[in-house]
């Protein structure tokens, strides 16, 4: 080898240990998700319509109303069920001055049909629209000003009744409770899984899927899902800007359907379940807003629950069968409790006061410290367990009373009761 021949080959080494470095020390950018989504601006405004005719052009007419400028609006507009046609034929009197996407889907699922409306938007952002609900004019124009890729914007939300007058709106409450202010999800944790007044990167929302085989509460599943895979940031509009979604209350509303075993339970449970599936991969401030919807869930159950008394053995056991990682027995017992208990710190004979009440009777356990509550579950057992309902209690002059003290019935009669003793630590006491 000469030495041309040598000095090829050392240069050829050394570019090779150069090539090994740079794949070493360079290795390929990941650009965040929110950068890999559409990059045509504006908003796709997704409206899944199954019902009336009346309704849909309602909604409609108030898309035409909003002064953000066409050019940046897209109507995704899908037609679910036996009346898609209909409704389709209506849709075509509105949207010329802008880009109208028209879907026709055979079944009758909002699930499946949003799952359509999300694969056909195009625009950096979306936003959901219900047939029987209406923007206030400005409602789009406000949260793209406020748009940003890895933000979700969220904007007043106001209930009106089928006439179109003003009801009290809990919602419209937490919104201006939390608006201009920095939280916690689980403290927005009311407004965040509503498919009303948001505004989503698109991105995010078509990396999720609603979930077909829900009955109710897919909304839910869907942005606690969202949440908990990009966990986003979240701004709220200020409650001046006009911004209004506003909400049609019907007695046919999903959300208003009556109690049953089967919307109460069966259709909660099912929520319950998906949302448990989602705390394996969320880190602690989703896992609390999680935690937070399954105990609205739960809250949901417990008004059935507190009426049908011989059923409570039975939802218990499907919950317990179930193998929930979070579920609250408070929550599913707060309507139903016919007894009550006041407990202090000493614990040893809890079980056997509880034991003295009917094994159907759900018991309401006031704590003097909310601690004792994880202590409480240790010296009873799981069946008793869950027949308990909590709540903590702060009473000035219980220093006078036993250190351990129980109260049968309504805890304000302490003071008019008779006692007797059930053990050397233990005291209940009873209303006269």
């Amino acid at each position: 080898m000469n030495g041309y021949e040598e000095q090829l080959t050392a240069i050829q080494a050394e570019k090779k240990a150069w090539a090994r470095t740079v794949d070493e020390q360079f290795r390929p950018l990941h650009l965040p998700v929110f950068l890999e989504g559409p990059i045509t601006r504006g908003i796709s405004v997704i409206v899944a319509s199954h019902d009336s005719v009346d309704l849909l052009t309602t909604c409609l007419a108030s898309l035409e109303r909003q002064t953000l400028h066409p050019s940046l609006v897209e109507w995704v507009l899908v037609f679910n069920g036996p009346n898609r046609q209909a409704l389709y034929d209506a849709s075509l009197a509105y949207g010329n001055d802008v880009t109208v996407h028209r879907l026709l889907e055979e079944e009758a699922n909002v699930g499946v049909a949003r799952n359509r409306g999300l694969e056909a938007a195009t625009r950096q952002y979306v936003t959901f629209l219900d047939e029987d609900d209406t923007l206030s004019d400005m409602y789009l124009e406000e949260l793209f000003k406020r748009a940003l890729p890895d933000r979700i914007v969220i904007a007043d939300i106001q209930d009106r009744d089928t006439e179109g007058n003003p009801l009290t709106s809990p919602l419209h409450r937490e919104f201006l409770r939390l608006a201009g202010q920095d939280w916690a999800y689980e403290q927005m944790s009311q407004l965040l899984t509503l498919n009303a007044c948001k505004l989503v990167p698109t991105v995010y929302a078509k990396r999720t899927a609603y979930e077909p085989s829900l009955k109710s509460g897919e909304d839910v599943v869907y942005f606690s899902t969202l949440f908990a895979t990009f966990t986003p940031r979240v701004e709220l509009l200020a409650p001046d800007t006009g911004a209004i979604y506003y909400r049609q209350v019907r007695e046919q509303s999903v959300s208003r359907q009556a109690q049953s075993h089967d919307f109460s339970v069966r259709q909660r449970m099912a929520v319950i379940e998906a949302l448990n599936a989602l705390l394996e991969r969320a880190d602690e401030p989703t896992r609390r807003l999680i935690e937070r919807k399954i105990d609205a869930q739960t809250s949901m159950m417990s008004t059935y629950y507190r009426d049908a008394a011989d059923e409570r053995a039975t939802i218990r056991n499907l919950v317990a069968e179930t193998g929930l990682s979070y579920f609250s027995y408070s929550v599913l017992n707060q309507h139903a409790a016919a007894h009550a208990v006041i407990i202090g710190d000493k614990l040893d004979q809890t079980g056997e006061l509880i034991a003295t009440y009917p094994g159907t009777a759900v018991v309401r356990v006031y704590l003097l410290n909310p601690y004792t509550r994880a202590k409480l579950k240790e010296v009873v057992t799981e069946d008793v367990f869950r027949r308990l309902t909590f709540a903590n209690v702060s009473v000035s002059n219980w220093s006078l009373l036993p250190e351990v003290c129980y109260s049968v019935g309504d805890v304000r009669a302490a003071a008019l009761s008779t006692e007797y003793v059930l053990g050397t630590n233990v005291r209940a006491v009873r209303p006269v």
